[in-house]
């Protein structure tokens, strides 16, 4: 009869051991679904954040295209006109 009871005893130790491991895989599956979720939610966040900053960057680019052509018009202008200037100033003398 003791060792009936001490395999029964044995076997709720083990019981409640099972149970415990249970309960603490589930914890650790579930904070391991929750770090995927915010894995995922990281990546998407930061992809957009990419994804904005790829688009500024090509619109301040493009603004900055524009202004070299038009400081460049200017420029192709006002030496033309000093040039102009300087060659009447030649043909008085």
């Amino acid at each position: 009869m003791d060792a009936r009871k001490a395999a029964l005893a044995a076997l709720a130790d083990a019981e409640a051991d099972r149970k415990s491991l249970a309960q603490h895989h589930a914890a650790l599956h579930e904070a391991g679904v929750e770090m995927a979720s915010l894995a995922a939610r990281l990546m998407d966040e930061l992809g957009e954040s990419a994804m904005s900053f790829n688009l500024q960057y090509l619109q301040l680019q493009s603004q900055m295209q524009q202004e070299n052509r038009s400081y460049t018009a200017v420029s192709n202008i006002m030496k033309t006109k000093h040039d102009t200037v300087k060659n009447s100033i030649s043909n008085i003398r």
